[in-house]
């Protein structure tokens, strides 16, 4: 009886990791063509005008990831800006396109750690301490961060009611389906070093207004 009710129980399990499986699987395939392909090689753009690809030439593929509080990227702490400057790339997500055109392009994703980088240091700095220039550039960034968190319409469900939950002990939040950004990393910094060999091969002056 006790082995029957094993088998019982053994068998529900594997029918439910199962159903959860394919419950997964079918989401991905359903987001797969929300990813936009870039189906001309590089080498047929231009690289001119508006002839250029409209994301960045690498595989973007769809990972499941769980939101957790941390410990890190704290606002004031004293290892805040360490930590928060390797969420960059070299170039401070500038790239540049094309063995030859070398054409400068800012990516997305880059841009909005970027501006979450400007922010914090402006939380650091005060407001009133910023000159107009720097509170027009945060002004732009919050609004560039809300119209990027509409764009990506994340509507995955979190559990709980946000005040009553204890976030030093509930740790782990909501498990998100995202597009891996290392190979965007991994290309940036590709990329950047080939900028940088082209650019003393040519006696071009470094790029030093990026921020």
């Amino acid at each position: 009886m006790f082995t029957l009710a094993f088998l019982v129980a053994a068998s529900l399990y594997l029918t439910w990791n199962l159903y959860d499986l394919a419950t997964n699987v079918t989401t991905l395939v359903k987001m797969g063509p929300r990813i936009e392909k870039n189906k001309v090689p590089l080498d047929a753009y231009s690289l001119v005008g508006r002839d250029h690809p409209r994301r960045l030439p690498v595989e973007e593929k769809l990972v499941r990831m769980t939101v957790q509080e941390s410990v890190h990227y704290d606002i004031l702490a004293p290892e805040s800006v360490d930590e928060w400057l390797w969420t960059g790339s070299p170039g401070d997500g500038h790239i540049r396109i094309g063995d030859t055109q070398q054409r400068m392009f800012a990516v997305a994703m880059f841009h909005e750690l970027h501006c979450l980088r400007a922010i914090r240091t402006t939380i650091e700095q005060g407001w009133n301490h910023q000159s107009k220039a720097r509170q027009g550039h945060i002004t732009h960034c919050f609004n560039y961060l809300r119209q990027y968190t509409l764009c990506a319409a994340d509507t995955t469900l979190e559990e709980g009611n946000f005040e009553e939950r204890n976030f030093t002990k509930e740790r782990v939040g909501a498990t998100h389906t995202c597009v891996d950004w290392k190979p965007a990393y991994d290309y940036m910094n590709e990329r950047w070093h080939s900028w940088e060999t082209y650019r003393v091969e040519h006696d071009i002056p470094e790029h030093n207004d990026v921020t």
